[in-house]
């Protein structure tokens, strides 16, 4: 699919002849693709369509012309969902993704049944969660290209690496399908957004958070959730930035039960 001169690729998982089914749509984060939901696909498809698709520069979508920006990437999921003439979707954003799904809420709050913020700040910015992401950032970030241990990625819980280090190294082969992203990223993490103005959209909101994410600490996700009136926060424990590979199980259990009741 095209969208603004780059070549957008997605995924719509369906149960066969249903297709009336609501549609819930993952959006990934800096470190994965449209494949790192393999995990929630056939979870979450029992009783949704799901769609997953890879933004600018990442797994088989181009970057040509360079424009990384949360608005840029809402334009394009709202191109995708054109396409697939879906008007309504629950959205899901991890980490970068949620800046993705919280730019198209602000755009056209019109298509969104609810609203999955995880492991994300997702423009909902704090003083707090400014602090700890600079602290973060200072410390090495994510770190580079080179040699790394198994399982030393730092958005996984070093726990995760010692319980299955197949796993955590599958974690850091996912997110090889893509040129380094965090020269582009600073460009989508600067766009902000007030909590009012994702409250007034009028949706359910849930927010999820590993007990040892390092990038954005749950206890500060949790505190931005309250800022929202009405919204959930779940903490799942035994995760770092991603729960939803480390923990997919009750991951999955948290959001099937979300967008169930919504």
């Amino acid at each position: 699919m095209h969208s603004g001169g780059e070549d957008i690729y997605w995924e719509l998982v369906t149960s066969g002849d249903d297709d009336r089914r609501p549609v819930v749509v993952l959006s990934h984060g800096a470190g994965g693709t449209h494949a790192v939901w393999y995990q929630q696909i056939p979870a979450l498809g029992r009783a949704f369509r799901v769609l997953t698709w890879d933004s600018r520069g990442f797994g088989n979508s181009t970057n040509r012309q360079d424009q990384p920006s949360a608005e840029v990437a809402a334009g394009d999921l709202s191109t995708v969902l054109d396409t697939l003439q879906i008007d309504r979707a629950h959205l899901v954003g991890q980490s970068m993704g949620g800046w993705h799904i919280a730019a198209l809420a602000v755009a056209e709050p019109g298509r969104v049944l609810s609203l999955t913020f995880a492991d994300t700040v997702a423009g909902l910015w704090t003083p707090q969660l400014r602090d700890a992401f600079a602290r973060f950032s200072s410390a090495g970030g994510l770190g580079g290209r080179g040699p790394q241990p198994v399982g030393g990625h730092r958005a996984l819980w070093s726990g995760t690496a010692d319980r299955e280090p197949a796993h955590a190294f599958l974690y850091q082969a996912l997110g090889s399908f893509h040129t380094p992203p965090m020269n582009r990223l600073a460009t989508t993490i600067e766009w902000t957004v007030a909590h009012d103005r994702i409250a007034d959209i009028g949706v359910p909101v849930l927010f999820l958070a590993g007990t040892h994410d390092q990038i954005f600490p749950a206890p500060l996700l949790a505190e931005s959730c309250r800022l929202i009136e009405g919204a959930r926060f779940v903490e799942i424990p035994a995760a770092g930035h991603s729960p939803y590979f480390e923990q997919p199980d009750a991951w999955n259990d948290a959001v099937s039960s979300f967008l169930l009741a919504c």
